[in-house]
């Protein structure tokens, strides 16, 4: 009797954990996420990523999320992502508050969270592909006007900070791809690399701040997500260190051609993604 009740035991042990792996959850178990192979794997990605972002101000996710997709859903991915790019930020603006002092970031901050918003509210009316189709074919054009020497005539701190966080927020809220907006605005006025650097991670703190607040009011911060994003901590600054580095060794003229080849490629892909959702509906 008592022999067929620990079998019983057993088998209920075994049949909750056969549920638990074939109900899709695997993937927030400790045992399951929390190991050595994930951690080594997630940081050399995003040592790579962090040195782009180190040497560009942005493009982390570019490089990151479609590696991380591999093994992780798309809830945590960008959860996972949001995490990263807000340590990377905070570090960064604590070495480079110097370089912003004096620059109206709280219009930034304020016009963020309105394009974040916008952006969201635009998704219920409009499908992201088109979305995406539309920016994409923007960067592109708008990167090869600059690159002829087109101008948008933005002098002003406060035009430049009103505007790169109302458009940079609307395509992070519509599409999650924060960046562009700003690399052009930026581009545009001819910004010293250091300043450009500095004045992206701002944005992009802010940007992901609005969304880790939306992530966390709808239970989407996993504690497996957010310990795994601490882990790879030590890679992200390796990664920083690293593209610091490189970006001191090259010229503002340089430096500018990068952030032109960079934006077309998120141009590119940007539109790839839009055409893709396209073909599917």
């Amino acid at each position: 009797m008592v022999c067929r009740l620990r079998r019983r035991r057993n088998g209920g042990k075994h049949r909750r954990r056969f549920f638990w792996v074939n109900s899709g959850r695997w993937h927030y178990t400790k045992n399951r996420m929390l190991n050595a192979e994930n951690i080594i794997f997630l940081s050399l990605i995003i040592f790579a990523a962090s040195i782009v972002r180190g040497f560009t101000g942005f493009g982390l996710a570019l490089v990151a999320v479609p590696l991380i997709q591999f093994f992780m859903p798309v809830s945590d991915t960008a959860v996972f992502i949001a995490l990263i790019n807000a340590v990377f930020s905070v570090i960064y603006f604590r070495r480079s508050r110097e370089l912003v002092r004096g620059q109206p970031l709280g219009r930034m901050a304020i016009w963020t969270g309105i394009g974040v918003a916008a952006g969201t509210l635009i998704l219920k009316f409009i499908n992201p592909a088109y979305i995406q189709l539309v920016w994409g074919l923007l960067i592109i054009l708008i990167v090869f006007a600059l690159a002829r020497g087109f101008s948008f005539g933005i002098s002003s701190d406060k035009s430049a900070m009103t505007l790169s966080g109302l458009f940079g927020g609307v395509l992070a809220g519509a599409t999650g791809i924060t960046g562009p907006p700003v690399a052009i605005i930026l581009s545009s006025m001819k910004t010293p690399r250091e300043k450009f650097n500095a004045v992206i991670s701002l944005f992009i703190l802010f940007a992901v701040s609005y969304a880790l607040i939306f992530y966390l009011v709808a239970g989407l911060v996993k504690t497996e997500t957010f310990l795994l994003a601490m882990c790879s901590v030590p890679a992200l600054i390796a990664g920083l260190y690293t593209g610091d580095r490189l970006v001191s060794r090259i010229s503002q003229l340089t430096f500018s051609r990068i952030i032109y080849i960079v934006l077309v490629i998120m141009g590119l892909i940007t539109l790839y993604k839009g055409a893709k959702a396209l073909m599917i509906l």
